[in-house]
């Protein structure tokens, strides 16, 4: 087994609250077993272009109770398309030689397979699930989600203060795409009379393009009559939480699945029930903010125990939470597993609340 003596550690795709955690819990790990960290800047930009520089412990030391990343982010494209993927992996190898001995990368899957394709090109990778989503398949946790997760419940309780006061009803749109954890614990956590998510309920959501005119007056019509029963029971305010996915997220022909968006599905809401209905994406403030206790923790769990991962020399691993414990997967391995759903807690959630 070859010693590794400098590791580098890079943040890819979206930021998440509780990046930093695990960048501080490495340096210390590292520090620990006589390794040098190296902090790279842009994520795979920054070692495409040989960005990087020494982290020590006065550089980290406060990072943990910070949002966002202080190695900063970038979507690399080299990376993202099949004619190009090779040689920019290829121009990260050389940058790396002699300086990084394997790298730690923090993101979501495209980030993963990034480092899957670096391990298999000589520069050994871990893993880290960083995402707000919770949308990696192999983990049960992913670091950010619990941080987002609090900031929906918070921001739709002030919200649901104005809901309450003027007898309206909001359509609150959540991040998440096609990975409905926000929406659904969100949803539950802030007493919504609906959730709607990507993997839930009988409304048959395509992967991609606009729903059928039968699909769209189901989905519409099953939230009128919501509204009207909410109402009936003696409610005078309702928020229906909706995923991204659904009024808000594009494919590539631009279009979303629910035609006109989150705008439209308050307007029709509003004709068809009678009630003052008013729409809100909360978009990215759900990604800021300081971690929460469980976001630091989980973090410095991961970060620590990648660094060992890698000072044992194993690599092309995704460290991941599995009951209650930190575990690690082969890359390949960990992305072809299903992420369970949860359909009791779907059917919670609209039992709970009108």
């Amino acid at each position: 087994m070859v010693r590794m003596k400098n590791v580098g550690i890079l943040t890819s795709g979206g930021d998440s609250p509780g990046m930093n955690t695990a960048v501080r819990a490495a340096v210390f790990a590292a520090r620990e077993k006589g390794i040098r960290l190296l902090g790279i800047q842009q994520g795979f930009k920054g070692l495409y272009e040989g960005n990087w520089e020494e982290l020590s412990i006065d550089k980290v030391d406060s990072i943990h109770a910070m949002g966002g990343t202080v190695l900063r982010t970038a979507r690399f494209q080299p990376f993202a398309k099949e004619e190009t993927r090779q040689a920019a992996a290829e121009q990260c190898i050389a940058n790396c030689k002699g300086k990084i001995d394997g790298l730690i990368v923090i993101g979501g899957d495209g980030s993963f397979m990034g480092a899957r394709l670096l391990t298999l090109n000589g520069l050994p990778c871990v893993c880290l699930p960083g995402t707000i989503d919770n949308d990696i398949s192999c983990t049960e946790y992913t670091i950010g989600y619990d941080t987002a997760l609090n900031m929906v419940m918070n921001m739709c309780d002030a919200i649901a203060d104005t809901a309450r006061s003027h007898d309206r009803c909001i359509v609150v749109e959540v991040m998440g795409n096609k990975a409905g954890d926000l929406t659904l614990y969100g949803g539950m956590a802030g007493g919504a009379t609906a959730v709607l998510a990507m993997e839930y309920g009988d409304f048959g959501f395509p992967e991609d393009g606009e729903m059928t005119a039968e699909q769209i007056a189901h989905f519409e019509g099953t939230l009128v009559e919501r509204l009207k029963l909410a109402k009936a029971a003696g409610k005078n305010y309702y928020m229906i939480f909706v995923a991204e996915g659904i009024t808000g997220k594009k494919d590539k022909q631009g279009k979303t699945r629910y035609p006109g968006g989150v705008e439209q599905l308050a307007s029709v809401l509003q004709a068809q029930t009678g009630i003052d209905t008013r729409a809100n994406v909360l978009a990215y403030v759900q990604r800021g903010g300081c971690p929460t206790a469980r976001d630091r923790i989980m973090a410095t769990q991961m970060g620590d125990y990648a660094v060992g991962l890698l000072a044992q020399g194993i690599a092309n691993r995704v460290v991941v939470s599995q009951c209650g414990e930190i575990q690690d997967y082969d890359i390949l391995e960990g992305l072809n597993m299903t992420k369970p759903a949860h359909p009791r807690d779907y059917e919670l959630a609209w039992r709970v609340s009108l």
